[in-house]
């Protein structure tokens, strides 16, 4: 990528006249950390521009930076506007977290000009409380039933399960260091994100999982036997560590099964969505219901997805799943393209901890784009109200209908 090619998007996107493809391509290259050089010289370059074209840095980043604060972590949130230049925007939030900030303003400014017709329009308050977005939060439940809220441990060793130490570490993920095998009874763990709530977790025979909102796994302190079975509820992504003497078993809300060597797959068993959805990243899984003989189920390859409704026995397979919209959730993005109105809103309710009410029948337009998930809800409201919704804040239930 040219700077020349990059300050194309920069115009087009400061100009309000981004296509939805360009959209997706801008939002990739302000990510790459290789383009970090150039984003910061054409920001440094081109400020003008941005003023010249009405983009009200002072109350829109002032804004934003209030509703991204806690998840980079800054010391205080701006709690004033004044004036905003590149060398303050880029030296207090870093390189990565004012493409962050800026993403979520244009979400907004994007969808507004597109509406209106205008090069820019600047942005207006809305007059609702603000909601931030979920967190790293999480409760552990040890074998005992002692709970201990991640969000609010201390970082370092915050429990020991026979022979494994249960260590929080900088990045406030969670790991079993396990020091052999455990030779005594079986101390089954749990890990639970409620709504508003995502965390990681390392196993003790090394697997990473992700779990989104309102998700849970449970697992043993210390791996034995002849294989490595958890459980899990909700929306996980699992990055299982190589054993081929011991292989790695997923309990589906006790409805479906997935066996495993060593690979990397996502699963989403929310019961409000309808089926089981177990997608293959790289690997092999294989994907059976929880009744069905062993010999049954289907093998996935990289790319594929197995779909079980929640009340019947049947897999079937979806050979070309989007991967990007499927790891959006990891991957720290709201992403709208292609899914219904009703599950975008899903998505929503559990990230944002919030209730959806829908003033006659749900919305069936389709939204499109994506929207980095560390934005308040303030900025998903103005953006569902540039496709022409009525969207108004009551407490923490979100109205929507049609105007």
């Amino acid at each position: 990528m040219t700077e020349q090619q990059l300050t194309y998007y920069f115009e087009r996107y400061a100009q309000g006249k981004l296509s939805e493809e360009e959209r997706v391509v801008f939002t990739g290259l302000l990510k790459d950390p290789a383009n970090k050089e150039m984003v910061e010289q054409i920001l440094d370059r081109d400020w003008p521009l941005w003023e010249n074209n009405q983009l009200d840095f002072s109350q829109e980043i002032a804004r934003i930076e209030q509703g991204v604060a806690s998840r980079i972590h800054a010391d205080t949130a701006v709690s004033e506007v004044r004036p905003v230049h590149r060398i303050r925007f880029l030296q207090k939030w870093g390189w990565a977290a004012a493409i962050l900030i800026l993403l979520g303003a244009g979400a907004y400014f994007y969808t507004t000009s597109k509406k209106t017709g205008k090069d820019f329009v600047k942005g207006k308050a809305i007059s609702t409380p603000g909601i931030l977005p979920g967190s790293n939060k999480a409760l552990l439940t040890l074998s005992d039933g002692t709970t201990i809220p991640l969000d609010s441990a201390a970082r370092g060793a915050i429990a020991q399960q026979g022979s494994a130490s249960i260590v929080k570490t900088a990045n406030d993920e969670i790991i079993y260091d396990a020091r052999g095998l455990s030779q005594g009874e079986v101390m089954m763990n749990t890990m639970s994100t409620p709504r508003g709530g995502q965390y990681r977790l390392t196993l003790p025979d090394g697997t990473t999982v992700w779990l989104n909102a309102a998700s849970a796994v449970t697992f043993p302190a210390a791996f034995t036997g002849n294989n490595r079975k958890v459980k899990v509820s909700g929306e996980v992504y699992m990055e299982v560590a190589k054993n081929a003497k011991m292989p790695f078993i997923v309990d589906v809300d006790g409805k479906a099964i997935v066996e495993v060597l060593g690979t990397s797959f996502n699963i989403n068993s929310y019961t409000d969505e309808g089926a089981i959805a177990t997608t293959l990243v790289e690997g092999r899984v294989k994907v059976l219901s929880a009744n069905a003989a062993p010999s049954g189920g289907v093998t996935l390859r990289p790319g594929q997805q197995a779909l079980q409704q929640h009340n019947i026995a049947t897999i079937t397979v979806n050979a070309n799943a989007n991967l990007e919209q499927v790891l959006a959730w990891k991957n720290g993005i709201f992403s709208f393209t292609g899914k219904s109105f009703s599950s975008v809103m899903k998505d929503v309710e559990r990230w944002y901890d919030i209730q959806v009410r829908y003033e006659g029948a749900i919305p069936t337009r389709k939204l499109k784009g994506e929207m980095d998930r560390g934005v308040q809800l303030t900025d998903l409201i103005r953006f569902l109200r540039g496709f022409g919704l009525h969207v108004e804040l009551k407490d923490r239930t979100l109205i929507i209908g049609e105007k």
